[in-house]
């Protein structure tokens, strides 16, 4: 769950702005591990080469009042969601996920019982899709925060070499995709905060609650060749644009072909597509690829794969998503996707 920004006073830098910043102080230290990085800020994961191969790299951290609140008692919901975010950085990479480590923040007062939920929750995600938490650290902290980080290991592409998705590989002509409908998460969330009895709001919430990292999808995408591709997580249009940015291309979607949530037609008719173009956290798995290889993923996939747009322009050095409705006409979305530092 991330709750509704709570920063009242002067803007912060966006995400991406403070990333690229920090990226540029990591680039400007020469150390000579700098030369085993194959994949370093930026992406999904970092990949890194060692004499045991290429290994994956991913953290992420939930804060209380932020991510989730503490009041609702939803401890091994809070859990599997923490766990999910990694597995789903593993999936956008086509890893297999392997080994966790769990750090806690732990304030004053908080019942033992919580956490014992919490690893129930993070130990069923990780017995469902793959790893396994090893160890971790626990700390005092005003707020209660859980930070876990994940390693995994890369799988064999088409020419038989370890391969992963980044987001820097999308061409002219490429066909851009989604594995799954959009927007269950963002509208389970708004069905949360506003308490109103709307109908179909119990399969909303647990798309918010209990989502599904493409962990077996990513590995067979990887396996057929396609070499572009990241998880939605702060919204499609907003993912869109760092993927955009990443590979200077300029990226047309197409509103009719974005696949919508079932559910979040009867709850929120219209507004359906605004949950599905920025609502954030579906984790579905977004890439580029040739028609041809989209073609053949169709043919040997049974998950359901979208074909949304194209990249239509390269060269771009900031990037660019276009969306436009059934008339052609361009399509400004109410609604902006997640920025960790702005809400």
């Amino acid at each position: 769950m991330i709750l509704p920004s709570q920063n009242i006073g002067g803007q912060n830098p966006s995400e991406f702005e403070l990333i690229s910043r920090l990226a540029e102080l990591c680039d400007d230290v020469d150390t000579s591990a700098s030369g085993s990085i194959l994949t370093g800020i930026g992406d999904d994961a970092a990949v890194v080469s060692t004499t045991a191969g290429a290994i994956l790299l991913t953290t992420d951290a939930m804060v209380d009042g932020v991510h989730f609140r503490s009041n609702d008692k939803r401890w091994q919901d809070v859990g599997w969601k923490c766990a999910v975010s990694n597995l789903s950085d593993i999936a956008a990479m086509g890893g297999v996920p392997d080994h966790a480590l769990v750090t806690l923040g732990v304030p004053v007062g908080e019942s033992a019982d919580s956490y014992e939920e919490l690893y129930v929750g993070m130990n069923h995600a990780f017995d469902k899709f793959g790893g396994k938490i090893v160890g971790g650290d626990v700390v005092s902290s005003p707020v209660m925060f859980i930070n876990l980080a994940i390693t995994g290991h890369a799988l064999a592409g088409p020419n038989g070499k370890p391969s992963w998705m980044t987001r820097d590989a999308a061409s002219v002509g490429d066909l851009v995709c989604v594995t799954g409908p959009l927007g269950g998460s963002s509208g389970g969330l708004e069905t949360l905060i506003s308490r109103k009895d709307k109908r179909g709001k119990e399969v909303l919430i647990n798309r918010h609650f209990h989502p599904t990292p493409r962990i077996k999808l990513g590995q067979k995408l990887i396996q057929l060749g396609v070499k572009c591709g990241m998880d939605i997580s702060d919204g499609l249009v907003d993912d869109l644009k760092k993927m955009a940015r990443s590979s200077s291309t300029s990226i047309l979607i197409d509103i009719p072909a974005i696949p919508i949530e079932s559910e979040l037609l009867p709850v929120y008719g219209p507004e359906s597509i605004e949950h599905a173009l920025n609502g954030g956290e579906d984790y579905e798995l977004l890439f580029t690829a040739p028609s041809v290889i989209v073609k053949d993923i169709q043919r040997k996939v049974e998950s359901e794969i979208s074909v949304i747009g194209r990249v239509v322009a390269d060269n771009i050095p900031e990037g660019k998503v276009k969306v436009q409705d059934a008339n052609g006409s361009e399509y400004e979305p109410q609604r902006k996707g997640w920025d960790h530092l702005n809400g």
